[in-house]
């Protein structure tokens, strides 16, 4: 159980890092167009299995406009699916 807590604060405590450049005030205009622009999901599942039982964690990032309007689940196994409904236009 001690080894879940721990990878899960390690996990949390670089949450910030995982698209944020060095430092964003010396890019220039175009550079910072093109960051905006990637849209990326990163995630991250794992299982241990300790003699206190079963622990899955989860760590999950999507940038804004990966999943407009759908779910994000995970199973037991890890396994992550992403559905995503496209947006009605009126």
């Amino acid at each position: 159980m001690r080894i879940l807590v721990l990878i899960l604060v390690l996990i949390l405590g670089t949450a910030g890092c995982v698209s944020l450049p060095a430092n964003p005030t010396n890019m220039t205009p175009a550079q910072l167009k093109a960051w905006v622009a990637d849209k990326n999901a990163n995630i991250s599942c794992g299982v241990i299995n300790s003699p206190y039982g079963r622990g899955v964690g989860v760590y999950v990032v999507l940038d804004k406009g990966i999943v407009v309007n759908g779910t994000v689940t995970v199973d037991s196994e890890c396994k992550v699916t992403i559905t995503n409904t496209p947006a009605v236009s009126k």
